[in-house]
């Protein structure tokens, strides 16, 4: 026998196996990499998972701890095309079985959803947020022919934003929009200052699974466990909030308003218990709005000359530096109606004939007063030309600093986004004209929530306070972080405030002359009014149109409550007597009750 044949034959044929061998897989691999690509991606895909471990978005509470937002868990639906595909061909389901399912669970139209599938790439969208019902049917719905769940379906976490009260507080809240990433954040309000807060943080786990759904453990990571975002509790009084909007409403269609605005103020503490604008918006449907401008907060973001209202600051600051007292003689024979302020008019200078060689300042209806005017009485009168001469009993600087004490000129700090913080110029640029004018509350700008904290600083003895809306944030924990009352400032004396209370009494019982508010005289309150022309927006000067408010409190020792009403370019009554008015005593009458105000006799 030749053995050295028979052992090269051996080696041809083991040579030949190894040959047949690689070119098998080498056609495999050809095949699994381009044929099978899909399949195996498919199984692979089914097989390591990254799971996204949902987590909801804080609350938001009203004072009383009802829910003014909340989070619901919402799923997102995509079609995983090449898993579609596979089951299909597998005979797990047929492509009608799948869209009657999806259609039927979706109440959609089944052609438009096929429509889609033979439109994109292999990840479709098909439908957004569906709640957690119909996500775990559409998990576990068997198909009839096969007895297996359906497949094909992939689902996404998402967050939707409820505001169970619909528009009330809309401007504080704010909504849930997109960025420019095409992300879900907190736009506007309580929402987006506390963006970083009210955010949940998502839990996260991946890992590998078995043909049966099993975790494989061996080397498995930990997850990151889920954190819900923290619950902000408000100072917002939802009885006093839907009080104020509703006459805010009433008075921006009455009175054929651009705008109303209206804050109620705790002044001893500072707490905001209402704050609101009209027109308004409902968050649930921001989407549905056209007139953007309903979303910014006028109570915060939009500063106005004040008008007479400043003439308490003017009086307090006078007082207080014991320049003049409440009775002073301040101008012993009255005035004319106007005068003229500029230091070196020429001889035959009239306010009669206006020039641009010298200035001039009028009371509202120009006329002469004959008679003994006090600091007291330039106030019940609000007399412009009385206010200029208060003003000159003091510094620029002086008044200045005042005015910035009172919060003129610098952010309250408030915790909302989009706070302007005013204008006021420093002392040093000042001229008797800025001294005439600022006397009564022109020139400088303020915020609705700036003026209502300065006024609400004489309403609580002199002290102001920080104004908030949040009095606890509770995280994820069960731990409660409490936001108390801040005193910022003791900015005049008690007994100045008193004797300025007591004067802004006799400016209130000057304003309820109707029969039906016969009744409120007995209420000890404190209240100013102010009007003003508002700037034209495309060149220096003012235009026809004004800005009227009204600003009372509690001026009694109980020192319930400080609210402002202001109406921009109110087209019915021509001055605030006729409407801003009006608002604010019928606003007064619907809360008085309510926050326990008591008849006070001194």
């Amino acid at each position: 026998m030749n053995f050295g044949k028979v052992h090269n034959t051996k080696l041809k044929l083991i040579s030949l196996v190894f040959f047949l061998t690689a070119i098998g897989v080498v056609i495999l691999g050809v095949k699994w990499q381009f044929l099978d690509n899909d399949q195996f991606v498919a199984i692979a895909n089914e097989r390591f998972k990254d799971i996204r471990i949902p987590a909801l978005r804080g609350n938001i509470l009203a004072s009383d701890g009802t829910t003014l937002a909340f989070s619901e868990p919402r799923f997102d639906v995509y079609v995983w095309l090449p898993e579609l595909t596979r089951a299909e061909q597998r005979g797990y389901q047929t492509h009608e079985e799948f869209l009657s399912i999806l259609a039927e669970a979706l109440k959609a139209d089944p052609e438009e959803i096929d429509k889609s599938l033979k439109s994109g790439p292999w990840w479709i969208k098909i439908a957004s947020q569906i709640d957690v019902e119909t996500k775990n049917y559409l998990e576990y719905v068997k198909v009839t022919s096969s007895n297996r769940p359906l497949q094909g379906l992939q689902f996404e976490y998402v967050n939707k934003r409820v505001y169970p009260e619909g528009r009330l507080a809309s401007q504080i809240i704010g909504f849930m929009g997109s960025n420019a990433l095409g992300d879900f954040v907190g736009t506007g309000g309580l929402e987006q200052f506390w963006e970083g807060s009210l955010k949940p943080q998502e839990g996260f786990d991946s890992g590998e699974f078995d043909s049966f759904g099993n975790p494989i453990t061996i080397g498995r990571n930990s997850p990151l466990e889920p954190k819900p975002g923290m619950t902000i509790q408000t100072t917002i009084n939802k009885n006093l909030q839907s009080i104020l909007e509703k006459n805010l409403k009433i008075g921006l269609n009455e009175y054929q308003a651009e705008s109303a605005t209206g804050i109620i103020l705790d002044p001893k503490t500072g707490a905001i218990l209402a704050m609101a604008n009209m027109p308004d918006y409902n968050p649930n449907e921001y989407f549905l709005e056209t007139n953007a401008s309903v979303f910014g907060n006028l109570a915060i973001s939009v500063p106005y000359e004040i008008g007479s209202v400043g003439k308490v600051l003017t009086i307090a600051a006078a007082l207080d530096l014991e320049t003049l007292e409440p009775y002073s003689k301040l101008l012993p024979d009255g005035h004319q109606g106007c005068e003229i302020i500029s230091p070196s008019p020429p001889a035959d200078a009239s306010c009669d004939k206006i020039t641009d060689k010298f200035d001039c300042i009028c009371t509202y209806n120009r006329q002469p007063i004959n008679r003994l005017i006090t600091p007291a009485s330039a106030l019940i009168d609000s007399d412009n030309i009385g206010f200029r001469h208060i003003a000159l009993t003091m510094s620029y600087d002086e008044l200045r600093t005042y005015l910035y004490k009172f919060g003129i000129g610098s952010s309250t700090k408030v915790e909302l986004s989009g706070e302007s913080t005013g204008l006021l110029k420093e002392s040093e640029y000042w001229n008797y004209a800025d001294q005439a004018v600022y006397s009564y509350g022109h020139g400088y700008q303020a915020t609705p929530l700036q003026t209502i904290s300065a006024i609400a600083t004489v309403a609580n003895e002199g002290m102001r306070m920080q104004p908030y809306l949040v009095q606890k944030v509770t995280d994820s924990e069960g731990r409660t972080t409490n936001f108390n009352p801040r005193v910022v400032d003791q900015v005049i004396k008690p007994v100045t405030a008193q004797a300025v209370s007591d004067i802004m009494h006799q400016v209130y019982l000057g304003n309820i002359p109707e029969r039906q508010y016969k009744d409120l005289a007995d209420y000890y309150i404190g209240l100013k009014s102010g009007t003003a022309l508002i700037p034209n927006k495309d060149r220096a000067g003012y235009s026809s149109k004004i800005n009227a408010t009204y600003i009372g409190y509690d001026a009694s020792p109980s020192r319930t409550f400080v609210l402002l009403i202001k109406l921009e370019d109110p087209k019915v009554g021509d001055l605030s007597f006729y409407n801003a008015r009006i608002v604010w005593l019928n606003t007064f009458m619907d809360i008085k009750d309510y926050l326990g105000v008591k008849k006070y006799a001194r």
